[in-house]
């Protein structure tokens, strides 16, 4: 402002004068770029909101179109399920045969399952999550015959599923996981081992590592690793309380508190991990490592496990790894 009348912009050859009152001049100056200013802001956010909204409308298509099978539903399997029923998914299989008794009673199960397998069981609790939400009950498959070569040329899976997730006790049989493999796009294994939960690798027969990567891990320290682990998970049902004795808290009908923890973490791990996988934006922990929970004490531990240097699946996996 040079004087009452007169409002400069810039300087030198390219200066402008403007004539007339200065205050009023200056205050319609600041209010045409405080406007500009909010029109570009208004439009930036905008186009953030409108690539907020792509995105949101992306992981809910992913999700509605992915299949999970829930194979043994141990205390940590039947949580699972519920909180995948509240995400939700576009289909939920679950997969245990086991009759509801007073253990399971006593673990959470609802008196009135009694009689009614863990399936059926579970599979009302996640209607009453989300009535809308298709959640279906499944047996074991039988042997499957040998594939053709039509078949094994299509190179379809026998059964759509994106994620089959194992719960076993002690261990997997080998020949479970490849089955399991053959059938669904990515496999994960938990297994309440002694004092401690084990959650993954998540296994993959087209990047790795795959059920031979740990076969050729286990054998290469063991030559009868794959033997042994066939014994344990055929020593165990697929229940998490097979592993205690009379003198453990949770064999006299009740659950032990730290056991209700840690089913309550392994069940929000797995779901996590879980919709890691589905939403396709990050990468989930077990993809390259195996998780450990200390059942009693809660204490995690992270295992690097990658596909195995000599297994067919890297030359299947782009780049190292």
């Amino acid at each position: 402002m040079l004087d009452a009348r007169t409002v400069q912009l810039g300087a030198g050859a390219q200066a402008v004068r403007i004539l007339g009152p200065a205050q009023q001049t200056l205050k319609r100056l600041g209010e045409a770029r405080t406007g500009a200013a909010a029109a570009s802001g208004t439009a930036d956010a905008a186009a953030a909101d409108a690539g907020t909204e792509d995105q949101v409308t992306r992981v809910r298509a992913r999700r509605q179109l992915a299949a999970v099978l829930i194979d043994g539903l141990p205390r940590p399997g039947a949580l699972l399920a519920e909180q995948l029923a509240r995400l939700p998914l576009g289909l939920l299989l679950l997969r245990d045969d086991h009759p509801v008794d007073r253990e399971d009673v006593a673990e959470g199960y609802p008196a009135a399952a009694v009689g009614h397998t863990r399936a059926v069981a579970v599979r009302r609790s996640c209607m009453r999550q989300n009535p809308e939400m298709t959640v279906l009950t499944c047996s074991e498959p039988p042997p499957q015959p040998p594939a053709s070569p039509e078949t094994a040329a299509s190179g379809l899976p026998q059964e759509p599923v994106d994620i089959h997730v194992i719960f076993a006790v002690r261990a997997v049989d080998p020949t479970r996981l490849r089955a399991a493999a053959a059938r669904a796009r990515l496999v994960l294994p938990v297994v309440r081992a002694p004092e401690q939960w084990q959650i993954g690798p998540l296994l993959s027969r087209e990047r790795g590592p795959c059920p031979q990567c740990l076969e050729l891990y286990g054998t290469a320290s063991d030559p009868h690793w794959t033997a042994a682990q066939a014994a344990l998970a055929e020593q165990s049902p697929i229940d998490a309380r097979s592993s205690l004795s009379e003198g453990d808290p949770g064999f006299a009908g009740h659950a032990a508190p730290a056991e209700e923890a840690a089913a309550a973490v392994v069940a929000s791990l797995l779901a996590r991990e879980i919709q890691l996988v589905i939403d396709g934006q990050f990468m989930p922990q077990t993809a390259r490592r195996r998780i450990g929970l200390g059942a009693a004490t809660g204490w995690l531990s992270l295992e690097p496990v990658t596909a195995h240097p000599e297994c067919e699946c890297r030359l299947r996996t782009p780049g190292p790894g």
